[in-house]
């Protein structure tokens, strides 16, 4: 076996050993999820995935949004009907961790730029016609207390956080 394929392997069984033990701290949280094997981008579409030449680990999370794994790290999305998008939610979740972004379900144009604040970017999303936006947040694969940082992402999109932690205390959190 060469050097790079063996290194291409050595990813893929972290990032799968990785969302496992993901999976385990979920379900021993009492939440309801299961893995799937999805191949494609980290993006939902309406009516599925979009489609990549390699499988990847994603973890559905009921009722909130999913957490995947792919070579370069994971990432939470949370897939928001554009007409429902509730932009103080998005704009906090935004703010809060560094690495996110607003893209369109289908396109998957990025519609957070510059400071555009969300609703001026639901509103260019629904201009082009996306029915759904995904909120993601990106983090390096060795980021410790996922399961937290993603409950707390969830309450954000649900515009449920109960005590509003600054964006440095979540910045730390996700470093």
């Amino acid at each position: 076996m060469d050097e790079m394929t063996r290194l291409v392997h050595q990813r893929l069984v972290l990032l799968h050993a990785r969302a496992s033990r993901c999976l385990e701290e979920i379900r021993a949280s009492g939440l309801s999820a299961h893995l799937m094997s999805v191949d494609g981008n980290p993006f939902p579409e309406p009516d599925g995935w979009a489609r990549s030449p390699y499988p990847m680990p994603v973890i559905d999370v009921k009722g909130k949004g999913s957490i995947g794994f792919d070579p370069a790290g994971a990432f939470f999305v949370f897939a928001v009907p554009t007409a429902e998008a509730q932009t103080a939610s998005i704009d906090a979740l935004l703010d809060c961790f560094e690495n996110a972004a607003l893209l369109g379900a289908v396109s998957l144009n990025n519609y957070r730029s510059g400071s555009n604040r969300a609703v001026q970017s639901v509103a260019a999303a629904a201009r082009d016609g996306e029915q759904v936006l995904l909120v993601i947040v990106r983090f390096d694969l060795e980021t410790e207390g996922l399961l937290g940082l993603f409950e707390q992402a969830a309450l954000i999109m649900a515009g449920r956080l109960p005590t509003p932690l600054t964006p440095p205390e979540l910045r730390r959190l996700d470093t």
